[in-house]
């Protein structure tokens, strides 16, 4: 009978272990890269939840564009997109500030490739210079999610993530070397 309770006890305590194993949330793993893009650990994972299942999308342009449409979600929800597009020409002259006062907390930022970009907490615009002078790319950067910081200082975030990921996907497109 002793032996029955113990039998009974272990059967029970494995159950609950297990159930409780199921019930868990799975760890993120932190993709390698983004964008048929290798990216460093430390640039893409403050941008991503803790835990959940990653997904990305990846989209060339059809030719004569040079360039493509980059998505990653968590769970099934939208964390991260980027369009990058590559044109040949000088780039139009823009009035940087009006673009960053189009949202939030956004500036005109220092990064650390040759180009201009306003950097705010949820998303960026970027036009990084190519190597020849006749030409560039263009970046639409938007996050989503519990991991925008909507403070003066959230931009940071995203920053480190574009100084890491734009000089990868000049060179990715012959832009840079």
């Amino acid at each position: 009978m002793k032996k029955l309770r113990s039998t009974v006890a272990a059967a029970v305590c494995a159950g609950l272990l297990g159930a409780a194993a199921g019930c868990s949330d799975t760890k993120l793993a932190v993709p390698d890269d983004f964008c048929r893009t290798s990216v460093d650990h430390s640039s893409i994972s403050p941008l991503l939840p803790g835990s959940g299942e990653v997904k990305q999308t990846h989209e060339d342009f059809d030719p004569p564009r040079a360039g493509s449409a980059c998505t990653l979600k968590v769970d099934g929800h939208l964390v991260l997109s980027v369009n990058a597009l590559r044109s040949d020409g000088k780039p139009d002259p823009r009035d940087w500030k009006k673009v960053a006062d189009t949202y939030e907390y956004a500036a005109e930022r220092e990064v650390t490739f040759p180009g201009t970009a306003v950097i705010g907490s949820n998303r960026a615009v970027v036009q990084a210079l190519c190597t020849k002078r006749s030409a560039y790319m263009s970046f639409a950067v938007y996050l989503y999610g519990d991991r925008v910081e909507n403070t003066a200082a959230g931009y940071k975030k995203l920053q480190r993530f574009l100084d890491d990921f734009v000089p990868q996907v000049t060179k990715r497109f012959e832009c840079t070397k």
